[in-house]
């Protein structure tokens, strides 16, 4: 009985290194990367940017900011099941030299802050530091946001998010885990 629970434990072990190991790594910016909204070059663009990895596709599709990169999370009309989400360090970073990716759903962000994203509009600017996150904001205006907090009332906003804590926060963690699911209607 024991070898047997051994073997089970085992393939249990590798099953979860498998899963962890299927996740996409992030991909460098080239000269022919595109934001997947504005279809302009990226590297044109200041700020940090953002991927995502979708199912069956075999290349990431890119944001020309951060908060387009998380809008697209909360979108209806998903098509794919999302597989990594990936977004800029800005912890030690500069404006015009974002620092290495790190997934999404780490990272610290501050809203409402003076900084424009890409597209010169209101960013969410991500950190993997929350000390970092903390100096940025007492610089530069708005407030932290842990990934789970940030609604999509607040990236579809024209404004930028009020100070304070998230007004109905939603489950963003949910909704990517409802969209991995497959589709069972066939």
């Amino acid at each position: 009985m024991k070898p047997i629970l051994a073997l089970l434990a085992l393939l249990a072990l590798a099953a979860c290194k498998e899963d962890t190991a299927a996740l996409p790594p992030p991909v460098d910016l080239t000269a022919e990367a595109v934001g997947y909204y504005c279809q302009m070059d990226l590297l044109d663009h200041d700020g940090p940017k953002g991927q995502i990895h979708l199912d069956g596709m075999p290349a990431p599709i890119f944001f020309s900011q951060v908060r387009d990169t998380l809008a697209y999370l909360h979108m209806p009309e998903q098509s794919h099941a999302v597989r990594a989400v990936y977004v800029q360090d800005m912890t030690g970073a500069t404006w015009d030299r974002p620092g290495p990716w790190i997934a999404a759903d780490r990272a610290v962000y501050v809203a409402g802050s003076d900084r424009m994203g890409g597209m010169d509009a209101p960013e969410f600017v991500p950190f993997s530091d929350e000390a970092a996150a903390r100096a940025f904001s007492d610089i530069h205006g708005g407030t932290l946001r842990p990934y789970a907090d940030i609604t999509a009332g607040e990236l579809l906003a024209t404004e930028p998010p009020a100070p304070g804590p998230a007004p109905d926060a939603s489950d963003i963690a949910a909704r990517l885990g409802a969209l991995a699911q497959p589709d069972r209607s066939n």
